[in-house]
């Protein structure tokens, strides 16, 4: 009888030999294993390695122990890519995030500019109406000025006329350049503004590209480490003469 206690090992046959231990009735290979070692250690004529095959055997296990440790480190280094991939999904979705919200920004400001050109357009309407009444002014002095020569009116009664008009004009004048420096005030805001968003949104897209890049390299980075766990896994093909 032996103890409770057992002993995971990791066994890789030539396949046509499989086949002939099935043969034999053995269809586990636990039973094949424990009773290929029971005939082994029972046997004296089987056992003709000695210190030579435990020496192997011990070899062996500290080979399997290597194996493992170095499939432990490979596991702990997929999580760490895996969690730095995952904190790289994040900043792409909040730079995502961001982007629409600096597009959005930047629609908006293009609706406020098109605002701005209604308003621009109704104080150059207003500038045209200035200026017309200003002709009508002018037109007006001119039949004053004749009235004068033809001695329709009195001097003191047109001089007081001429400045009544002259005040008109610089009225006129000043509303004029009023208007105009507002016009002017507001498309340097509005064309100021559009370059800042033009800058912000071509900063957000090489950023978009960056991160982009570096999700693609820790992709790479996880599916080699992938395929060297796949090399160390359990189910990797050794040759034939490897029991253990």
């Amino acid at each position: 009888m032996y103890s409770e206690e057992e002993q995971k090992i990791k066994a890789k046959i030539p396949f046509d030999l499989w086949k002939k231990v099935e043969l034999l009735g053995f269809d586990n290979a636990n039973k094949a294993v424990i009773n290929a070692f029971e005939k082994l250690v029972s046997d004296p004529e089987l056992n003709i390695y000695g210190k030579e095959q435990g020496t192997r055997i011990q070899e062996l296990k500290n080979e399997l122990d290597n194996e493992q440790k170095d499939n432990h480190e490979l596991q702990i280094k997929i999580q760490d890519l895996e969690k730095q991939l995952e904190d790289e999904q994040k900043q792409n979705q909040e730079l995502q995030i961001s982007i629409k919200e600096i597009k959005s920004r930047f629609a908006d400001e293009q609706k406020h500019n098109q605002e701005l050109q209604l308003k621009t357009y109704n104080l150059e309407k207003q500038l045209v109406d200035e200026q017309k009444h200003n002709q009508e002014l002018q037109v007006k002095i001119y039949d004053l000025e004749k009235q004068l020569e033809d001695g329709h009116i009195k001097n003191q009664e047109l001089q007081a006329r001429m400045k009544e008009i002259e005040s008109i004009l610089a009225d006129g004048q000043k509303h004029n350049q009023g208007l105009q420096r507002e016009l002017e005030i507001r498309i340097e805001e509005a064309q100021q503004k559009i370059k800042d968003l033009q800058r912000e949104l071509e900063k957000a897209e090489r950023r978009e590209i960056y991160f982009e890049e570096m999700h693609n390299n820790y992709m790479m980075q996880v599916q080699t480490l992938i395929n060297q766990k796949q090399i160390l896994a359990p189910g990797a093909k050794k040759s034939w003469w490897k029991l253990w």
